[in-house]
């Protein structure tokens, strides 16, 4: 009995049956490996994955620049900036000569009893208003004062304090001694306005004053 002999080759040299499209001894082409492929992950952990398809890299298109300005563009962008105003340094504004001179401060009252006590007030150059009126120069809260009870005017030209009662109700007191109906203070004379007493303290004295620009000598 004759025994058939395969006399079909595949493209490797293998003797293979006639009815057989693949060759058994050769090695599958597209088989998968059983062995999974390691591969880091973004945050440092390793999972397994089996190969198969790389994803493509997105394209990446590149910025579009900007045309560079046309000369009119140009032109009208210099003109904007020419027109913006630029920092200029001001001028110190002249003093008037004929604005009234600043009052400074010449001497003070210190409170020492009732809603005054510890407080002063700031004696200036030329008349100072004393009185329960809200526009006086130095305010005494005292049912007792009159709305314009005194005045205390500096005369700088004599280096003079000196006290007046303007027609007060109740009148005004210099160390206890009502004042008929001015007199000259003198370093802690004891001002009585009402039921409100004061102690006088100077600053300015024959040696010690203001002069033209403001400097003391």
């Amino acid at each position: 009995m004759r025994q058939n002999v395969a006399d079909k080759r595949c493209e490797n040299g293998h003797f293979i049956d006639e009815t057989w499209d693949l060759c058994p001894y050769c090695p599958a082409e597209n088989a998968e490996s059983d062995v999974p492929v390691v591969r880091p992950t973004r945050f440092g952990a390793q999972e397994a994955k089996r190969p198969g398809p790389v994803p493509a890299e997105p394209v990446r298109r590149p910025t579009a620049v900007p045309p560079p300005p046309t000369l009119g563009q140009r032109d009208a962008a210099a003109v904007a900036l020419e027109s913006e105003p630029a920092d200029r340094t001001v001028a110190v504004q002249k003093l008037d000569p004929l604005a009234t001179p600043k009052r400074y401060v010449v001497g003070w009252l210190i409170g020492l009893n009732g809603s005054a006590r510890g407080e002063s007030f700031p004696v200036r150059i030329g008349r100072n208003v004393l009185g329960r009126d809200r526009r006086s120069d130095i305010v005494v809260n005292d049912d007792q004062a009159s709305s314009h009870h005194a005045d205390l005017v500096f005369r700088p030209e004599e280096r003079r304090f000196i006290l007046m009662d303007h027609n007060s109700t109740n009148g005004t007191y210099v160390n206890d001694s009502e004042i008929e109906p001015r007199r000259d203070l003198a370093a802690k004379d004891v001002v009585r306005v009402g039921s409100h007493r004061f102690l006088f303290m100077p600053l300015c004295n024959e040696g010690f004053y203001w002069d033209e620009e403001g400097a003391l000598k």
